[in-house]
């Protein structure tokens, strides 16, 4: 980075606690008795799937690039984090100094590389290697089980790929992706056996199939959620097709028989 760069960085830094803290000012007004009365009723529960809501609307404006759109979703994900933080202070559970100052000590110690050694020639690979032993010797963060690190929330598609690699560490991993198509086959098959039959047995074995699907997609050096984001959107405009040529004939998608759709998802495939 060029001096003139930096310059500018520290130029623009020099706003950021006055800008953070008219933010901070207005979420606190909100939560006031002279604020707003949807504001005051709201506590950690009822902001959970909001703020889940505004994290990936954020992580939709990243994936089509839209600039404006990054700033404003940015913008709702920074009131969300003050918003928490100000329903702490108020049930008196942690300040927002205190988060601050957490996660500002955090991120110098778990990168001695830049505050503590610089200077210190270093790989990625290496980084990594540091940030877990940092982790688990200078912050005492010891797991019983590789996998207890892993939230329990978090999605179960994302969850399934976690899982895949942390196993992988410890050498519990196929070989490649090739190895891979015959477990396919055998969990497809396991699914076929019991497809008639449904029950509990069935949402097992198609939660089997799923997860080997989704370390085929690790194996292959993929990202499963952002696979399955392309072909949603894929699936959203092949779909859309055919309702508006259907349409353009002076019919319903649904009036259509399965033939006739079939016909329209056929030229969708070939238009798009």
């Amino acid at each position: 980075m060029m001096k003139s760069q930096l310059k500018s960085l520290s130029e623009r830094a020099a706003s950021v606690p006055e800008n953070f803290a008219k933010l901070w000012q207005v979420v606190c007004k909100l939560r006031s008795p002279e604020g707003c009365p949807w504001d005051r009723e709201q506590d950690f529960s009822s902001m959970k799937n909001q703020f889940l809501e505004e994290v990936y609307e954020f992580v939709d404006a990243l994936e089509d690039d839209e600039s404006p759109a990054m700033a404003e979703e940015l913008g709702d994900l920074f009131f969300h984090l003050l918003f928490f933080s100000c329903l702490a202070e108020g049930e008196e559970r942690f300040t927002l100094d205190q988060v601050l100052e957490q996660i500002r000590a955090k991120l110098i110690r778990r990168h001695p590389h830049v505050f503590t050694q610089p200077g210190e020639s270093i790989s990625t690979a290496q980084v990594k290697t540091n940030w877990e032993q940092i982790k688990r010797e200078v912050e005492g963060k010891r797991y019983a089980s590789l996998l207890d690190g892993v939230p329990a929330s978090l999605p179960s598609l994302q969850k399934a790929f976690t899982f895949g690699k942390k196993a992988a560490k410890v050498g519990f991993d196929w070989p490649d992706a090739v190895a891979l198509m015959p477990k396919i086959r055998e969990e497809l098959d396991e699914v076929e056996e019991v497809l008639d039959g449904g029950g509990e047995r069935l949402e097992e074995e198609l939660g089997d199939l799923l997860f080997v699907v989704v370390n085929l997609v690790r194996k292959a050096g993929f990202e499963p959620g952002r696979a399955l984001h392309r072909a949603n959107e894929k699936f959203d405009r092949r779909f859309r097709f055919m309702e508006k040529s259907a349409a353009a004939a002076g019919s319903d998608l649904e009036k259509l028989g399965i033939e006739e759709q079939e016909k329209l998802w056929d030229k969708a495939k070939i238009q798009l």
